[in-house]
């Protein structure tokens, strides 16, 4: 390309100052003329003794090698900053990082080849493949240097992400375009000023329009107290404008005026500006990446201090808070809010549901927490607290509880669907509930479950014996625990009575905790603490396994079966292999499946009708018998009666009790008898303790009879000898410890 360069100045008088020659500057008509003669010559190298060979080495010996100085060590410090910002993507996975990556190594390439091309204007001539194929990767390279290092300015200026196929059509079209240029005009000799345009001026023209253009939009929306922006900024200025310098000193000489003296000390700035451009970029990096982290810790410490999904406080949050709250003279008030049936929720619209819920009851207890001059929170997954000081005593909080449960009982609607929400509430007020946050979030709670207990949709405040019961329910569910570990639940069997002959036809199995201090407890004492430890179905399976065992004894060849009825929890009958287990029981023990019935509440029966259902149908498919326990409690129980195929079902005690002094439970009992001999179905009445109703569920034509008018429950032992067998009682087994 510097061939181009001099025919450009051949117009030229000759001065006493030479332009300078680096970096696209022009050269002095006499160097020109020279250089020029020695191309018209066209002959081989080394073959000329004439002033022009002596003119090129005088010519090289003052300001090329300048020239050649500035093209290579541009190029090795450009190379240097294209690994340079290749080493840092790798480390932070930027996008512009590699676009600055590129521009930094064309922009090394573009300063060799154009290095490269001044060594051989001696040697060939414009047309030269050589000079052609140096002069087209020059081009290529400087049009790819300028489109890239935009690119990568923009995406992370702009936030901008490129695509890689937008990334890919750029570079294309900057190598086209390259391309273009080096050919336009390239066999003409008469078209020296046509392509002097193409390949030098235009050039200087993009690449000072883009390092201007992004300069100064980059100064304007610069922060304060960016260094890097602000020195890109600068830098790329000042390369825009010695850029549109160097233009400017073309198309000047080329109108036959005269070049400026100064032009061969502004090599400076062609050298340093880029390396100040990547100075800057680092800088700029970096402070991006110092925001990224900074970014990152303060969502970390939200995240660590607020509730992603209702963006309220969270525990420690509301802990730390609430502890300054009750410093004040007048105390606090925490009210703990807990929306009940947020599983329902999950089960009738999904995940999506329990967030709707969960966000629109945080809003709407924050709104009334507002209006009161009180602080919400989220202390756990389905709670929701509101903590204020100052709190004029148990009214003020009284209020605040009803407004709560008000908003909650406004209609919320997912997917069309309107979703019902229950809540309980419980209230703790500071001092004289407790003394620190963590004490009064905890009284708080029990008050709560209490309210839960109540009913939906209640309020309590903190007692001093809710206190009590909690350490207690506390004692008593470790107490639970240990009897697993000792084996200290016994089973006992009361006898069921054929209703027609009086002869005992079966029992019902009933665990009994025998307590180390307080003796032999009913399951009402510890039945429902069983769930929460995660325990019945333990209880469940031990029960089934020692009620089988116990049963093998009573059977004899020459007497009728004797049935063993075992009730099983829900947690049990729901699963989908509970026949299976049933199934393998059966083996394991040797008992006949006709001795086994399983007694369920209807509630169990009515949840899901259709698995029971299939349940039903499969344990009656191995010959075990399934009852209906506690029939007459519910709702659903004549509509699904004849949809699942029980064997029989139990009146409940409840009926039983009040038979002969209430005609309309006595009505109710015989129309039981008689819908469910008309269904086929077995009908055992339990509870019988005097001998005038024995005698009214005779006439009335009961099947079975159980009750302590006959038998209270006993141990195995007892059973057998009741049944006159003189086997021993088999040994007792260790039970599952959960």
């Amino acid at each position: 390309m510097m061939d181009d360069r001099c025919h450009a100045f051949q117009r030229q008088p000759t001065h006493g100052t030479r332009p300078h020659a680096g970096s696209a500057r022009p050269l002095s008509e006499g160097s020109c003329a020279s250089v020029t003669k020695f191309f018209d010559l066209r002959a081989p190298l080394g073959s000329h003794k004439d002033p022009g060979n002596v003119a090129w080495t005088r010519l090289m010996n003052e300001w090329a090698k300048l020239d050649l100085v500035v093209y290579f060590a541009g190029s090795l410090i450009a190379l240097t900053q294209s690994i340079v910002f290749l080493h840092y993507y790798r480390l932070f996975r930027r996008e512009h990082l590699l676009l600055w990556s590129g521009s930094f190594l064309a922009l090394a390439i573009y300063l060799a080849t154009a290095g490269a091309s001044w060594l051989l204007i001696p040697h060939f001539p414009a047309a030269h493949p050589l000079r052609l194929g140096v002069s087209s990767v020059s081009l290529v390279a400087a049009y790819i240097q300028v489109v890239a290092l935009v690119m990568g300015t923009l995406a992370i200026w702009r936030q901008r992400r490129w695509t890689r196929q937008q990334i890919v059509r750029a570079l294309v079209l900057a190598s086209v375009f390259g391309v273009i240029s080096t050919l336009l005009f390239a066999f003409d000799p008469s078209m020296v000023q046509e392509r002097l345009v193409m390949r030098i001026g235009l050039r200087y023209l993009i690449t000072a329009a883009a390092a201007l253009s992004m300069g100064l939009a980059i100064a304007w929306h610069w922060p304060r107290r960016r260094l890097g922006q602000q020195m890109t900024a600068l830098a790329l200025s000042i390369y825009g404008i010695d850029q549109l310098h160097v233009f400017s000193a073309y198309v000047l000489t080329a109108l036959g005026g005269e070049s400026w003296p100064w032009m061969r000390y502004t090599t400076i700035a062609t050298l340093l500006a880029p390396l100040f451009i990547s100075y800057g970029l680092v800088i700029w990096l970096l402070e991006d990446e110092r925001d990224r982290a900074e970014s990152a810790t303060d969502a970390a410490e939200r995240l660590r201090l607020f509730d992603q999904l209702t963006g309220l406080p969270n525990r420690s949050q509301m802990l730390s808070h609430l502890s300054q709250q009750m410093q004040h003279p007048q105390g606090a008030a925490l009210l703990l809010v807990r929306l009940d049936n947020l599983g329902n929720i999950a089960a009738a619209s999904g995940m999506d549901g329990v967030d709707l819920a969960l966000s629109s009851s945080a809003e709407r207890i924050e709104d009334v927490a507002r209006a009161n001059g009180m602080v919400a929170a989220r202390p756990g997954a389905d709670h929701i607290a509101v903590h204020g000081a100052g709190v004029a005593g148990a009214s003020a909080a009284q209020r605040v509880a009803e407004q709560i449960l008000a908003a909650l009982a406004l209609p919320l609607f997912c997917n069309g669907r309107e979703i019902a929400i229950e809540a309980s509430v419980g209230i703790a007020l500071a001092p004289q509930d407790a003394s620190t946050s963590e004490s009064l979030q905890s009284r708080a709670e029990m008050a709560r479950a209490r309210a839960q207990s109540d009913g939906a949709m209640r309020y309590c405040f903190y007692a001093p014996d809710l206190d009590v019961a909690a350490k207690a329910r506390l004692a008593l569910q470790s107490e639970i625990r240990s009897a697993f570990a000792n084996n200290e639940f016994v089973l006992e069997f009361q006898p069921m009575l054929d209703g027609w002959n009086l002869e005992v036809c079966g029992f019902e199995a009933l665990v009994r905790w025998q307590h180390p201090q307080r003796g032999r407890l009913l399951p009402e004492a510890f039945i429902n603490e069983l769930e929460p430890l995660g325990l019945v179905e333990t209880l469940d399976a031990w029960v089934l396994e020692q009620a089988c065992t116990s049963a093998c004894a009573w059977q004899r060849i020459d007497r009728e079966i004797i049935t063993v009825a075992v009730n099983v929890s829900a947690y049990s009958f729901q699963r989908r292999r509970f026949p299976e287990v049933i199934e393998a029981l059966l083996k394991r023990t040797g008992l006949p499946a006709a001795s086994l019935e399983i007694e369920i509440i209807e509630s169990i029966a009515m949840e899901h009708p259709e698995h029971a259902a299939l349940s039903i149908e499969h344990l009656r498919e191995l010959g075990v018998r399934v009852m209906l326990d506690d029939f007459g409690t519910g709702f659903s129980s004549l509509k699904h009666l004849r949809q699942l195929p029980f064997d029989g079902l139990k009146i409940d005690h409840s009926f039983v009790v009040d038979v002969l002094i209430d005609p309309r439970d006595a009505a109710i009992v015989r129309a039981m008898l008689a819908l469910a001999h008309s269904l086929g179905l077995e009908v055992v009445a339990e509870g019988i303790e005097t001998a005038a109703q024995l005698a009214w569920f005779q006439s009335a034509g009961c099947d079975r009879l159980q009750g302590f008018h006959f038998h209270r429950s006993m141990p195995q032992q007892a059973v057998l000898e009741l049944l006159g067998l003189a086997a021993a009682a088999p040994s007792k087994s260790q039970m599952p410890v959960s």
